[in-house]
């Protein structure tokens, strides 16, 4: 019995050596590679790019949205000429709009501080105002040691129309959307105090020569026109002015002060912007002068009336700068809702005022046998004014954002803008809109129905105002829907006048007695909107 024991005893022994030989050469398990590593420096989303110390973050969104009564473009709106005219035939009503964009941001600390790279590309499609959708590119800028340089958005601007409406065409002067080219340079002075000096693309609109006759579509005309005479139009409707404006020559200079801390923040701004013409224009006819007496221009060789061909022998009309100043701050309240408000004066700068229309149309609407009108440009100028006459235009926009509770909030918006022409660049505007009339009387006589003379007045001075309300419910943090509602109004330039309007090619143009020129009243205009929204983040 003891010989059993042991010999159980020993083998027992045998297989524990056994196994733990066996056990000793199997290999062990590895512990799990990180392939990607994350990044903590510049918040979440950011990733170590493998065998750098690069950081990256990679994102984007993609968005629907229907628009009601605003037009064939979510962005230009009702009030651009090629949006409709407010009839059967002309414009649209429903509006889809399709927009997805993808970006990155990639950063990395150097002995100067963080070296930052950031792009955004994607596609927009409003049907049927774009027959495929277009490719574009809204931000492309390197940061580093203070500097911007690149597509980022102009340091001038404060309030930010997206952040409270779906619209826009707000006539702000807010850049954001399509961005805008910088070479910029910001001190920081702590506390959160900032000072930027920023040399930017100009923000031009248009600088009118009046002695300038358009091609095409001649509206807002009195009589006929001829080729020879004094009685030419060199306005179409609803678009900007013909220019004759000087060549680039140089950057717009902007400049801020800012500060941002808990409670909110505050900024003001100015900017210089060239706001020179081209030259006069050779004219072999007489020309109503602001004191309603004729002139007669042989100073120079005329190489046909209104031409810019040849013209700069005619000479040109002193440089001039036009500017911009503003000022904006925005209060946060409670539960992430806040107040924000900015106010602009500028005189030969009005994109600084009025941003997406000044650089594409003058605001236009038809209604019936009635229109409205106004237009949007830098500065005017003829022979007879002599030196551009800069347009002066002031805005203020507001909005609060109250959030009802985190995923739930709504905005209540509102924009005025107003744009003043003084009584020498009226007075040029009125003598090429209506030829035979005699400006300088405040008053000039509109050709009729059937010939007879109707007497109304030509002021050229217009406003522009909007309310709006957006609601919106962040169902996850990455995606939300909303509805945006919009009323605007045009408080139309020469209201109370009559004036005869030849129409575009294939519109359907209403207006009264009929034919190719109907005739309107200038009366003021207004529109309301509707906007839903679906929007999915890819990562914020």
């Amino acid at each position: 019995m003891k010989m059993v024991k042991s010999l159980l005893l020993g083998t027992a022994a045998g297989l524990v050596a056994v196994a733990g030989a066996q056990a000793a050469d199997m290999p062990v398990k590895a512990k799990p590679v990180q392939y990607v590593k994350i990044c903590s420096l510049y918040g979440d989303g950011f990733y170590y790019i493998p065998g750098t110390d690069v950081c990256l973050k990679i994102g984007g969104y993609v968005r629907a949205e229907y628009g009601y009564n605003y037009g064939a473009s979510l962005t230009n709106g009702p009030f651009s000429l090629t949006n409709g005219f407010g009839t059967r035939i002309d414009g649209q009503d429903f509006t889809m709009r399709s927009r997805a964009y993808v970006w990155e941001d990639s950063r990395q600390q150097t002995e100067y501080g963080t070296l930052r790279t950031y792009f955004q590309l994607g596609v927009n499609f409003d049907n049927p105002a774009a027959s495929s959708a277009g490719f574009s590119a809204n931000r492309a800028f390197i940061q580093f040691a203070g500097f911007t340089v690149g597509l980022a958005q102009s340091f001038f601007d404060f309030f930010s129309a997206p952040a409270s409406s779906y619209w826009a065409n707000v006539f702000s002067g807010d850049t954001g959307d399509p961005g805008w080219k910088v070479f910029a340079y910001t001190a920081q002075f702590g506390n959160g105090v900032s000072a930027t000096v920023s040399i930017e693309e100009p923000r031009r609109s248009v600088i009118w020569n009046t002695d300038i006759k358009a091609a095409g579509s001649v509206a807002l005309v009195n009589g006929t026109v001829t080729p020879t005479g004094p009685n030419f139009n060199t306005w179409t409707v609803g678009v900007l002015p013909l220019t004759d404006q000087i060549k680039t020559r140089f950057p717009d200079l902007v400049s801020n002060w800012r500060v941002d801390q808990a409670w909110g923040s505050a900024q003001i701004m100015f900017a210089a912007h060239d706001a020179s013409g081209g030259y006069y224009a050779g004219l072999d006819g007489p020309l109503f002068t602001s004191t309603g007496s004729n002139a007669l221009f042989s100073s120079c060789p005329p190489s046909g009336v209104g031409s810019l061909s040849g013209s700069e022998v005619c000479g040109h009309p002193a440089d001039k700068v036009g500017w911009a100043a503003g000022a904006g701050f925005k209060v946060n309240t409670f539960g992430g809702s806040y107040f924000q408000i900015q106010g602009t004066y500028a005189q030969g700068a009005t994109r600084y005022v009025a941003f997406t229309p000044g650089g594409a149309y003058s605001p236009t609407q038809f209604q019936g046998a009635a229109m409205g009108y106004g237009i949007l440009s830098d500065g005017i100028y003829s022979n007879a004014t002599g030196d551009v006459q800069l347009t002066t235009a002031i805005g203020v926009n507001a909005a609060y954002d109250h959030f009802w509770r985190p995923d739930l909030r709504t905005s209540l918006y509102g924009t005025w803008a107003t744009f003043r022409y003084n009584d020498l660049a009226n007075a040029a505007i009125c003598a090429t809109q209506f030829g035979n009339g005699q400006p300088g009387s405040g008053t000039i006589a509109f050709t009729g129905i059937n010939g007879a003379s109707t007497i109304g007045a030509c002021n050229n001075n217009f406003n522009w105002w909007a309310v709006g309300s957006r609601t919106q419910w962040n169902i996850t943090p990455w995606f939300y829907v909303g509805f945006d509602v919009v009323y605007q109004k045009l408080e139309t330039a020469s209201r109370g006048a009559v004036v005869s309007y030849t129409a575009l090619t294939n519109t359907g143009v209403p207006g009264q007695g009929g034919g190719t020129t109907p005739v309107f009243s200038v009366q003021n205009q207004d529109n309301l909107a509707f906007r839903v929204r679906m929007h999915r983040d890819i990562i914020p």
